[in-house]
């Protein structure tokens, strides 16, 4: 009876009736094998409350306050995009754009214009770059979320509100798993949370040791069919950090990145990466994990020995969470909330995929999506994410018409973008995402919100970025963005605090430098702004960005190139000149320091010199003043022998008289 009540607790234990009251009955009821992309509203652990207006705005907004306060500022969270490029390419301008057409905040690219001698040198600059930025106090605080990707191969395909929602109901999702698996401490506390997540891949990149101990995907293995070859890599599930791309709070990314940056520094050879640092500190994270399970797990380890179950897997099991044990003992620490996003509900790459993986769909009447799902497999439904559903239309605009400004009483206004049907035309501003081609992974069934586009090696995705869902209508949408600060809406939100914006930095239609320096976007002073870039990114013969209207748009931009080219060339002369100037007049300051230095060490030989001589006659005079008293003193010690002597002869001499003259007598 007492063993029966023993195994009786242990199997309510491993059902998680400890940790009801935390996770939702509903949670439970999902299998491991039950996966679905957009999972019912699991319980919130995350605090992330971006564009949640203050008091101050509502009650402005509802007219309980009929003046502005003084001195407004915005009290929501802000939301950060880091890119890392150092060239300003075709792939980078096409990063950008998609960011801008999709409402992200404008990127700070923290490599921009710089040249690196080696590739290890350019992995660190990223590193402590990106560190740089998270402990900038005036502009990053701690409840903030921040964006980091490669601004050569990214494309941004979902809005910014939408992948920050997609980012929360992953977290929840990944915390709820954690809560059932590792439980909650002494003081009913989740043991250990995610917060960061990184990109997946199929492939390891990042050593030996990190890839044997990364875990293993939340989709089971036969997700690309039971008959799939599991010896290949485009056939089994992404288990693999991906450190391209990241997302998470600033403040638990700033202590990864102190680590990371600290861990590299330890080791600068050209083997250590961002990618071997960060994948090294992932499977160590798991390794403690696994370490802190086998300790919950020592006694279901006995009670599997009691009933006699022991198996050859608990047992090698067992001998890895030993080894996980040694491993980590000597870590001071080993847990950075880090996770990946296994399901691609965030970050797609689009290398190592199967051939029918990522399609382009139409949720509409017009896409057969019961065709797309894989036979003999755990697909779901395709469907549009309701985070998505539930964001603004990809066409709406309140620049509806003639809508005036809420202060000038005029038409929103911004000097080379007035209304041009045929550069402003788009569809329907009520067209619903449904009729948008989204790419979709027909797998884990997934709408990404970016997708990582092939930097090297072959890709099987026939995605480009022309077939993104705003291709088509790039410019006019792209105009579009540009006027949002002087729609209603931007007028109203600024007035109001700005809590409903992205970034307290401003700025639109350009790029941030780690020196928080601005570049406009499109311009020839700024980054894609030559005509080549421009042409590679709108390809519709409109003209040059911005000049559409302009006589000879194309020519003039050529000779602003030429002139740009020509006051950079006259601008670098000049820095070479002054470079030069700077060098020789260095070189007689360093000329005439020697001379001063050569005069100060002769005056101080001369000075030397005459000390010694003077410390010399002092020593001469003092042995003199010694001598001639020694001598005084032996004059006058023998003078004073031969005043005795003297003293002593005349005594004697009357001793005798005396003598002589008693003798006589």
């Amino acid at each position: 009876m007492l063993l029966s009540a023993i195994i009786l607790t242990f199997i309510l234990g491993l059902t998680g009736v400890r940790h009801s009251e935390a996770i939702t009955e509903r949670y439970h009821a999902l299998s491991e094998h039950q996966w679905r992309p957009y999972l019912p509203k699991l319980p919130k652990l995350t605090k992330t409350p971006f564009k949640a207006p203050s008091n101050t705005t509502l009650q402005l907004e509802n007219g309980e306050i009929d003046h502005l306060p003084p001195k407004l500022e915005k009290t929501t969270p802000n939301f950060h995009l880091l890119m890392s490029s150092e060239k300003d390419s075709d792939a980078f301008c096409k990063s950008t754009l998609s960011a801008m057409l999709l409402n992200y905040p404008p990127p700070t690219a923290v490599t921009i214009g710089q040249t690196f001698a080696s590739p290890g040198r350019r992995e660190r600059e990223i590193l402590h770059r990106i560190r740089e930025y998270l402990h900038t106090g005036r502009l990053v605080h701690d409840e903030d979320l921040l964006l980091f990707v490669d601004g050569q191969n990214t494309w941004f395909q979902l809005p910014s509100d939408v992948i920050i929602k997609q980012y929360e109901a992953v977290v929840d999702y990944a915390n709820a798993r954690l809560l059932k698996t590792y439980g909650v401490d002494e003081n009913k506390r989740q043991i250990f949370n995610q917060t960061i997540i990184f990109g997946a891949e199929k492939v390891c990149d990042g050593g030996i040791a990190a890839c044997s101990s990364a875990p293993e995907s939340v989709l089971p293995r036969n997700i690309y069919g039971a008959d799939a070859q599991t010896t290949n890599e485009n056939s089994l599930p992404a288990r693999y950090l991906n450190s391209r791309v990241v997302m998470g709070p600033a403040k638990d990314l700033r202590t990864l990145f102190d680590t990371a940056l600290k861990k590299l520094e330890e080791d600068i050879s050209e083997r250590q990466t961002m990618q071997s640092v960060f994948s090294d500190l992932f499977g160590k994270q798991q390794l403690g994990r696994d370490a802190a399970l086998s300790e919950s797990n020592s006694v279901t380890s006995k009670l599997r020995g009691w009933v006699g179950k022991t198996t050859e897997d608990h047992v090698a099991a067992e001998r890895r969470l030993d080894a996980a044990n040694a491993t980590t003992h000597a870590e001071k620490q080993h847990e950075y909330s880090i996770g990946l996003d296994y399901t691609h509900t965030l970050f797609q790459p689009l290398l190592h995929t199967r051939m029918d993986e990522m399609r382009l769909l139409k949720h509409d009447n017009s896409t057969d999506l019961a065709g797309v799902r894989h036979p003999g497999t755990i697909t779901p439904h395709l469907s549009l994410p309701p985070t998505l559903l539930s964001s603004k239309l990809p066409f709406w605009t309140d620049l509806y018409l003639h809508n005036p400004s809420p202060e000038t009483n005029k038409p929103a206004y911004i000097d080379r973008l007035d209304f041009d049907f045929d550069l402003d035309r788009l569809p329907d501003r009520h067209t619903p995402w449904s009729n948008m081609s989204l790419a979709q992974n027909t797998y884990t069934g997934a709408i990404p919100a970016l997708l990582l586009s092939k930097s090297s090696g072959i890709s099987r995705a026939q995605v480009s970025f022309n077939d993104l869902w705003f291709a088509p209508h790039r410019r006019a949408l792209l105009r579009q963005y540009f006027r949002t600060p002087q729609s209603p809406n931007g007028y109203h939100n600024s007035v109001v605090g700005g809590d409903r914006f992205w970034d307290q930095r401003g700025g639109r239609g350009g790029i941030w430098t780690s020196k928080q320096t601005w570049l406009p976007w499109g311009e020839v002073d700024g980054v894609c702004g030559t005509l080549a870039h421009l042409k590679q990114v709108f390809d519709d013969g409109k003209g040059v960005w911005m000049h559409e209207l302009d006589f000879d748009n194309e020519g003039q931009r050529i000779r602003e190139e030429e002139e740009y080219k020509k006051r950079l060339e006259e601008k670098k002369l000049k820095e070479l000149e002054k470079e030069k100037e700077r060098v020789q007049l260095a070189a007689e300051n360093a000329k005439k320091e020697h001379e001063r230095e050569k005069k100060e060490k002769l005056n101080r030989e001369r000075l030397e010199e005459a000390e010694r001589q003077k410390k010399a006659l002092e020593e001469k005079e003092k042995a003199d003043l010694e001598q001639f008293r020694a001598t005084d003193e032996a004059n006058r010690l023998a003078a004073e022998a031969q005043a005795r002597k003297q003293e002593l002869e005349a005594s004697e001499g009357t001793r005798r008289s005396k003598r002589e003259r008693r003798w006589t007598g």
